[in-house]
């Protein structure tokens, strides 16, 4: 089966680790082919992981911001690659033609990364009758990934959708953050927080990082390292004021699962979500999770068999919740770790749901 995926960029982020990881997955059996809207750079990291199996391919796009130019070169670059199937992954308008045109030629498949709400961009929004009748002919056929995001797809497009939980890849660790994170901690017993995601509204940091620092200031021994690209100048601002030697700002890292196993526990405050990445990749390595009660996540999370679940996403609930994890002791803590990597394996390594999409892509008739 020749399969195309296709993203705007493969740099760093859990969509494009998904992405990265599921091509990875499908190409042991499979012709799979990459194509980055946007020009890589020398140093874009998931791009450049890519098994060497893989065909990659690059549109050029530079500048930032949506044009029609883009519109035609991918409905070019699908229409002669001749795909059995072309995986879409964010930003709709940017396939629109290609799936007007090609859709008796080629499956296509759409994931819906998040809420289904909330991952419109722009011009989707603009363009939206498009959208939902694309989906609606059978034009594209929408994967969702929990089901939380199920129900808001449904809700929002009142069509059904496949749904397949994320997966990620567990690469033999390198340990190669040991050193650098054991260099945190303040005394042997500073708890090591960690929050993983691009700083934006989303992610509740600000929220985060007052929860954070009531509890230093109540004398427990805690840093917590928060590491993403900035993506709201804003956000960032308001984080600056709480950073010290015990609230750290790391800037974006590349391999998050080396992080995540020489932390604690992993923060995810979160307003909303779809299923995120940076969750499985925290459980894959024994890192608890401490998060809020949206999209996919209270699909993965038992509260405190599993992680930790807040009652919402307000700054009293999340406070609570870290305090419910400074409560438990180290076995019960080790327990937590166990149930943690048994649920990983029997649902969200990247085997699964690699043969849930090629289940999903043979069970759609042109």
């Amino acid at each position: 089966m020749r399969i195309l995926h296709i993203h705007p960029s493969l740099n760093t982020g859990g969509i494009e680790a998904m992405i990265s990881n599921l091509a990875g997955a499908m190409s042991e059996l499979h012709d799979i082919s990459v194509c980055s809207i946007f020009k890589p750079e020398k140093d874009t990291y998931l791009w450049n992981k890519l098994p060497e199996r893989i065909y990659k391919f690059s549109l050029g796009k530079i500048t930032k911001g949506f044009s029609l130019k883009e519109i035609w070169k991918i409905y070019k670059a699908i229409y002669s690659g001749k795909y059995d199937v072309v995986q879409l992954h964010g930003f709709f308008m940017y396939y629109i033609l290609a799936v007007i045109l090609l859709h008796n030629k080629s499956k296509f498949f759409y994931t819906v990364h998040s809420d289904a709400q909330m991952e419109n961009s722009h011009w989707d929004r603009r363009f939206f009758y498009l959208k939902k009748l694309a989906f609606k002919l059978g034009w594209v056929h929408p994967i969702t990934i929990s089901k939380e995001s199920q129900l808001s797809f449904q809700k929002l497009y009142e069509t059904p959708s496949i749904l397949i939980p994320n997966g990620i890849a567990t690469n033999t660790l390198k340990h190669s953050m040991e050193k650098k994170m054991q260099a945190f901690r303040l005394t042997p017993k500073t708890k090591l927080f960690i929050h993983i995601g691009r700083i934006d509204t989303p992610k509740n940091q600000v929220v985060m990082c007052r929860c954070v620092e009531r509890l230093i200031k109540e004398g427990n021994d805690i840093v917590l390292l928060i590491a993403g690209p900035i993506a709201n100048q804003q956000i960032f601002m308001e984080i600056q004021p709480f950073l010290s030697q015990r609230i750290v700002y790391l800037g974006e890292i590349t391999d998050a699962r080396e992080y995540l196993a020489c932390a604690d526990a992993m923060l995810l405050p979160s307003i909303w979500e779809g299923l995120p990445v940076t969750l499985l990749e925290a459980i894959s390595v024994g890192c608890i999770p401490i998060c809020s009660p949206v999209g996919g996540i209270v699909n993965v999370i038992e509260n405190e068999k599993t992680g930790i679940l807040s009652k919402s996403s307000s700054e009293l609930d999340y406070f609570k919740a870290l305090q419910s994890y400074l409560n438990f002791n180290q076995a019960e803590l080790e327990k937590m770790k166990i149930e943690m990597g048994q649920e990983f394996y029997r649902k969200y390594h990247i085997s699964i749901a690699a043969k849930k999409y090629l289940a999903a892509y043979d069970a759609i008739k042109k």
